[in-house]
């Protein structure tokens, strides 16, 4: 066989694998369209349960309030007035250069 037999027939070969690549690029492309939503399909639950919130559609009963609670929070909401609201809550890093959790136990100066 010759070199221009040999180099046709790999010539013939590199076209059908070119072919074959190319097709089965064609062909996942097309896959991943069709099972890819649009922007306009997503969204549609979210948007349906934020429409009963907002009108109200799906509310429950209104249940009362018991009354040792009711007062407990009445007096905790008005003991909140008997103290100024600061200006800031202190600096995060204490003095000696760590960090403050604002844990439990942590100081907060006013």
């Amino acid at each position: 066989m010759t070199n221009d037999k040999r180099f046709n027939r790999r010539l013939a070969w590199l076209h059908r694998g070119i072919t074959v690549v190319a097709l089965l690029g064609a062909a996942m492309a097309a896959h991943c369209q069709e099972s890819m939503p649009s922007a306009a399909e997503v969204g549609h639950s979210t948007d349906a349960l934020l429409s009963l919130q907002r009108d109200n559609r799906a509310a429950g009963p209104a249940l009362p309030m018991l009354g040792d609670t009711a007062s407990l929070s009445y007096q905790r909401y008005l003991d909140s007035f008997k103290h100024k609201i600061p200006e800031s809550m202190g600096s995060p890093v204490n003095a000696n250069g760590s960090g403050g959790s604002g844990g439990q136990h942590s100081m907060q100066t006013y």
